[in-house]
């Protein structure tokens, strides 16, 4: 079975296109994606405006793309996390399907008894939307915050609220507290995990200036369940700043394709995945990158 992983195309239409024409040329069967489906910034550079914007990208543009992917290619199913900034996410699960699926903390076992698993999460950044992030546990550092930072207002409405994002984070339960309450495998051996935010202190979470900036209860939680693989996202640059996309924590073969996503940048190709389910390691490959 054929995965195309990609993640943090943030509604650039071209990098969409992108995945399109991957998955005809790798004869893709399942489509995963990693989280920051929509546009971050709506035209106004409002954030108020975030969740309107991100509607309206989903309507005129996702939805259709994703009827068209189903209509015209080999893929059978796509599954789905939301990012960080993916505020107006339920939204594009209005009408649910069988071939999209919704993986936000949620398991789904494959036909040939794989199983994969969502986790959206991340620690706290210095952006102000706050909906999928939470603190790493309770003593982790985190940066600065800015005041006010929004939280989507309810499901069915557009409306941000303002709110104090230390008082905010510090309220809610932390990613460790989370990871305990996942759904539990049949085989670890055998599952995927899809989480936004890549595991702290790897080669897969680099930010500009070398530091670090994954999850430290992810990888704890990798390095105790020892799962088949986990697929990341969330650091744009970190394949270009490490040397690598994949890094090993284990037995566990963890990956972060990487991302090209800021409008902006000259070149803008896709960073994605493809590999065999059964045989990862011998079929792995990158659009941009060697091994």
């Amino acid at each position: 079975m054929k995965v195309l992983y990609t993640s943090d195309l943030h509604g650039e239409i071209h990098l969409y296109q992108g995945l399109l024409s991957e998955a005809i040329s790798s004869s893709s069967e399942i489509i995963v994606l990693g989280g920051d489906l929509l546009p971050s910034f709506p035209p106004t550079k409002r954030y108020e405006d975030m969740v309107p914007n991100q509607k309206i990208f989903i309507d005129q543009f996702l939805s259709p793309f994703f009827k068209r992917m189903l209509e015209t290619t080999s893929v059978q199913q796509i599954f789905l996390i939301p990012g960080n900034w993916d505020l107006g996410y339920p939204y594009l699960l209005k009408k649910p399907t069988e071939r999209i699926v919704d993986l936000n903390q949620r398991s789904y076992r494959l036909k040939n008894g794989y199983e994969l698993i969502g986790y959206p999460f991340v620690p706290p950044t210095p952006f102000r939307s706050k909906d999928y992030e939470k603190m790493d546990d309770r003593e982790a550092p985190w940066p600065p915050q800015k005041n006010p930072s929004y939280i989507r207002s309810s499901d069915q409405t557009d409306q941000l609220t303002p709110i104090d994002p230390y008082l905010y984070l510090r309220g809610r339960e932390t990613i460790g507290e989370d990871l305990d309450r996942l759904p539990k495998p049949l085989y670890q051996k055998r599952t995927i995990y899809i989480m936004h935010s890549p595991p702290f202190g790897t080669r897969l979470d680099l930010i500009q200036g070398g530091n670090s900036a994954g999850s430290q209860s992810i990888k704890t939680f990798i390095e105790k369940n020892r799962p088949l693989l986990t697929l990341h996202g969330h650091i744009h640059e970190s394949p270009e700043l490490s040397g690598a996309y994949t890094d090993w924590i284990g037995e566990t073969l963890s990956i972060n394709p990487g991302q090209s996503a800021w409008s902006g940048r000259d070149v803008m190709k896709l960073h994605a995945v493809t590999f065999e389910i059964g045989r990862i390691e011998d079929t792995l490959a990158h659009t941009c990158f060697q091994r």
